[in-house]
């Protein structure tokens, strides 16, 4: 979120904002129930250039909580979309990152 979003120059609750309103409309979209994805992360880290949270909401993610050790930075989501997409060749250090594909029961 940046500072032209209400409220002004509070980015936790401009997200919060944002999320309360339009998270509900895309996930009740027949888009996302057709085995969408939203992924949900965070571009700005507290030192430095990371490390970031990333949230990911879709009928093919893992559930009951899992989680794994993989270390994923901003190159992994490029990669993965690239790679749903068709995108090549792969853009930035997205060449050298695993893909998400790991959270999903099933990727295309």
């Amino acid at each position: 979120m940046h500072d032209s979003c209400f409220p002004l120059h509070n980015k936790v609750a401009q997200g919060d904002t944002w999320l309360a309103k339009y998270l509900p409309e895309i996930l009740n979209s027949q888009a996302y129930r057709d085995d969408g994805v939203v992924f949900i992360t965070w571009d700005e880290a507290d030192i430095g250039d990371g490390p970031v949270g990333m949230i990911v909401l879709s009928p093919l993610a893992k559930g009951d909580g899992y989680s794994n050790s993989i270390h994923y930075d901003h190159g992994a989501l490029l990669r993965t979309l690239e790679e749903v997409f068709g995108v090549s060749p792969y853009l930035g250090n997205a060449t050298s990152q695993p893909d998400l594909k790991d959270l999903f029961s099933t990727f295309p």
